[in-house]
């Protein structure tokens, strides 16, 4: 390792929320700014980042209540520079910047001639070496007009227009950086890691400790309703565990010692102590982190696209300007024609549009990860839906309640029964069934104690008999109870695709009571709205049985349906449709689906869904509904109207200056004037999307 990397960070000043620090790093690394800035915005509590590599100074905004300097001081001085990517890094500009470029206009205008060449020669000069810089590696991009424009306005004197061209070139740079870093501070805030404590024994003792501290081989103490934090395996006990995140089943699962458990999952029954086997840079955490990191870099193919158009009329400028010289000898005209380039609204037009709609959807509720994710918005025709936790709320509600004796036990008596007993279950179905009987008003029914057998269901006595509640596997294998007589009813119920819970009477099949996942409400408007905005065709990918999934697919008019989906099969499935030629949008929200979400053209993954699945997609709902879908769809439509108007508008408007400069109407002063006039009403045009309704 070099000794530049390894040279000492220190703290320059801080105050609550703001710290300032010295980073050698950044004049021995000048082309690694950029990743550096992203590094740093990607830690916890930080909403705001402003370098000044010349001075190798960092000045860091903070939120006072998610970290403190102390701490955050810690997780600079642990950045490695040895693995810092090189980048443009464009110098960044404060009102101060503004204000001093304002003071030199004036200086330009009342100031002798001589003295204001000076004051002049000393604002543009960052300019003017940025513009030979980029000749010296034989580049013809926007910063060579820029001081072309500047050198020739120079030399003729003129050092009022010099500086009107360099305070509206510093005014449009300050305007997309004041921007783009209101915006990338939301995007790294709200994709945040959300920390919570956790219990862990350590040296023979149970602690609290912060979930972000936890170390490889720590031993987590889980109880009902936590979420698990690390990935590991069950060292003891015994627990019901919901997994719906991961597998997308919204009933949990038995766990007990030896099986694996991964993070984002939740304890729903049990106590249980978990090794936690992949934690920090292996954890979601540090996954998230880098995700935050690579999407602040990420450019679009809109962007490319602007930037190589804006540096191709570079060479048109020059030209004109070359052949308007040769033929008419005229300075004057030739300054004109330097001070007219259509690269500076080209240039910042576009990523202002995507980051304004960026932070409009964030406002929303809707979280778009770059101008990639808009730009594919736009073009996609195909949804791609998965089912629990997605087009269906993750919880269950009863549809049917079956008596097998209505004599002894008519329907809603049995649901009366059942709801009593259950109540002392935290099972998410018990929920349920309680919910129903509440729901009827139904009266509490008197019994014995209740037995809860974990991942199985509940015994207990009622009147001198003993009550079973709880799976067919359950009954059938445990009280020999035979299903056979009632197992038309049972089947009809299956091909409707209801969740059956079964009750039994003295070992004795008396009733079962149907239950059905919970549609979201909006699902089938949705849907609808999609197709109305030019989807061409939704698809369902589920896990469920077919008779399921058939149901699902009729009730919210879907196009298509793949039930009994796998994780590798889901891939499979939007593999097939992008060889199709179809541009695919895939909606989920578990651990399972972040294969899935990757290979779509665009993820989105639901509020209420796994770390990884958020770091994995595109596009993150932040409310829990499905209403940003549509919402994401037509922002990313609305932007890329606005794109491509802002080319259009720039092509046509700076035609017509140059045009007219060529042609000796314009004087260099007005020639800028309108120039830089059409890039701030360009640029403003693209932050007023911000603010629409």
């Amino acid at each position: 390792m070099s000794h530049t990397a390894t040279e000492v960070i220190s703290v320059v000043h801080s105050l609550p929320g703001r710290l300032r620090l010295r980073v050698p790093q950044l004049a021995h690394y000048p082309d690694g700014a950029m990743w550096f800035r992203q590094q740093l915005l990607a830690l916890p509590g930080v909403n705001g980042v402003r370098l000044r590599p010349e001075a190798r100074s960092a000045v860091i905004e903070y939120n006072p209540r998610q970290t403190d300097h102390a701490s955050l001081y810690q997780r600079v001085m642990r950045i490695d520079w040895q693995h810092h990517t090189d980048g443009d890094y464009e110098p960044e500009y404060c009102m101060a910047d503004n204000l001093v470029n304002v003071g030199g206009l004036a200086l330009a205008q009342f100031l002798p001639k001589k003295w204001a060449g000076l004051s002049t020669l000393l604002l543009t000069a960052p300019t003017l070496q940025e513009g030979l810089h980029t000749l010296s590696r034989r580049q013809l991009k926007v910063e060579v007009l820029d001081a072309l424009a500047l050198g020739v306005s120079m030399a003729r004197g003129d050092h009022r227009t010099a500086m009107i061209t360099q305070s509206l070139l510093t005014l449009g740079e300050y305007m997309e950086q004041e921007t783009s870093r209101h915006s990338d501070a939301l995007l790294a805030s709200l994709m945040q890691p959300h920390e919570h404590p956790v219990w862990v024994e350590r040296d023979g003792h149970s602690i609290e400790i912060p979930s972000s501290t936890l170390v490889e081989g720590d031993v987590m103490l889980l109880g009902p309703g936590d979420n698990i934090p690390a990935d590991g395996k069950v060292l003891r006990g015994v627990g019901l565990i919901n997994q719906a995140s991961m597998t997308g089943e919204s009933v949990p699962v038995r766990r007990e010692r030896g099986a694996w458990l991964y993070a984002g999952t939740q304890v729903q029954e049990g106590n249980i102590a978990v090794v936690a086997e992949r934690v920090g840079d292996e954890s979601s955490t540090a996954n998230i982190r880098r995700f935050i990191t690579d999407s602040l870099s990420q450019r679009s193919e809109t962007q490319q696209v602007t930037q190589q158009m804006a540096d191709r009329r570079v060479a048109i400028t020059l030209g004109v300007g070359a052949a308007v010289f040769a033929m008419t000898r005229d300075v004057r005209r030739l300054a004109s024609v330097f001070l007219v380039d259509y690269s500076c609204a080209l240039k910042l037009s576009t990523p202002i549009a995507f980051k304004s709609i960026m932070y409009r959807a964030a406002r929303s509720g809707l979280l778009l990860k770059g101008g990639r994710a808009i730009e594919q918005l736009a073009a996609v025709d195909t949804v791609v839906f998965d089912k629990t936790g997605t087009l269906t709320m993750g919880d269950m509600a009863v549809t049917d309640v079956v008596s097998f004796d209505p004599q002894n036990t008519w329907a809603e008596r049995l649901l009366a029964i059942a709801a009593s007993v259950e109540e002392h279950s935290n099972h998410p179905l018990a929920h349920t069934v309680v919910a129903a009987a509440q729901h009827h008003e139904l009266p509490h029914i008197n019994h014995g104690e209740v037995e809860y057998v974990i991942a199985h269901g509940l015994i207990c006595e009622l009147d001198g008999h003993q009550m079973q509640i709880g799976s067919r596997h359950f009954l059938s294998e445990h009280y020999a109870i035979d299903f056979t007589p009632y197992q038309d009813d049972i089947s009809a119920l299956e091909h409707q695709g209801r969740h059956l819970l079964f009750i039994g009477l003295d070992n004795k099949l008396v009733g079962m009571i149907g239950l059905q996942d919970n549609v979201r409400p909006e699902a089938a408007e949705i849907i609808a709205a999609l197709r109305a905005g030019g989807i061409q065709q939704v698809i369902l990918l589920t896990g469920d049985s077919e008779h399921k999934a058939q149901q699902l697919a009729c009730e919210l008019g879907i196009d298509h349906y793949y039930a009994q989906s796998t994780p590798d099969s889901k891939v499979e499935v939007v593999r097939q449709l992008q060889e199709q030629g179809h541009r695919v949008l895939f909606v989920g929200d578990g651990i399972n689906d972040a294969p899935v979400l990757t290979q779509a053209n665009v993820g989105l993954a639901m509020n209420q869904s796994t770390e990884l699945a958020q770091q994995a997609a595109d596009a993150v709902l932040l409310q829990d509904n499905l209403h940003g879908v549509t919402t994401a769809r037509e922002l990313a439509l609305e932007a890329m109207k606005l794109v491509n108007s802002n080319i259009k508008i720039t092509e046509w408007v700076n035609s017509s200056i140059m045009l007219a400069a060529a042609l000796g109407w314009l004087s260099p002063g007005a020639s800028a004037l309108l120039h830089n006039g059409t890039t701030l009403g360009v640029l403003l045009r693209s932050l007023s999307a911000r603010k629409k309704a």
